[in-house]
């Protein structure tokens, strides 16, 4: 299950990236943009699940997807990736991943939505379920991990802003 959280927390990078150019003083503030960035974020997980299976996270601790034989998998996986991105928000993404953790087949939210499964990469079955233990460290990981991200995403953009200013 750790892998899991892991995966995710990874998966935050690129809307970390999108907030922190969205931020600069220089950069438009409209719908727009906002549309632009969900276009995006939409193309990096649905594409990446299409693609290799999984977005950078889930390849990077050896995961992948596993999506029942249907015709429409490109909505399925554009569904997923939507469901993650209204779940990347907060208090969504603790409730998002806390499903995940907590039930014994690992299945998050957006799996609901799309009839997917998340599986290892080399035996192709679900993951073992997690300890009790597991699962409460996974917990506080994913209730600490995105309070850490918002503190270091601060930091970045008030030193990005702090030398615009002063120039």
């Amino acid at each position: 299950m750790w892998r899991r959280a892991a995966a995710f927390l990874i998966d935050l990078i690129p809307l970390a990236m999108i907030a922190v150019v969205q931020n600069l003083p220089e950069f438009p503030d409209n719908e727009v943009v906002g549309f632009i960035s969900l276009v995006l974020l939409v193309a990096y997980f649905a594409g990446m699940d299409y693609l290799y299976g999984g977005t950078v996270g889930k390849r990077i601790v050896g995961l992948r997807i596993a999506l029942p034989n249907s015709p429409g998998v490109g909505y399925q996986l554009m569904l997923r990736a939507l469901v993650k991105i209204v779940c990347i928000f907060p208090p969504m993404q603790t409730v998002y991943a806390l499903v995940a953790i907590w039930r014994k087949d690992g299945r998050s939210l957006a799996d609901f939505g799309t009839g997917s499964t998340v599986v290892d990469v080399l035996s192709l079955s679900p993951p073992e379920p997690a300890s009790f233990v597991e699962q409460v460290v996974a917990s506080m990981l994913v209730i600490v991990a995105p309070i850490i991200a918002l503190l270091i995403f601060m930091m970045v953009c008030a030193t990005l802003f702090g030398q615009m200013v002063v120039q």
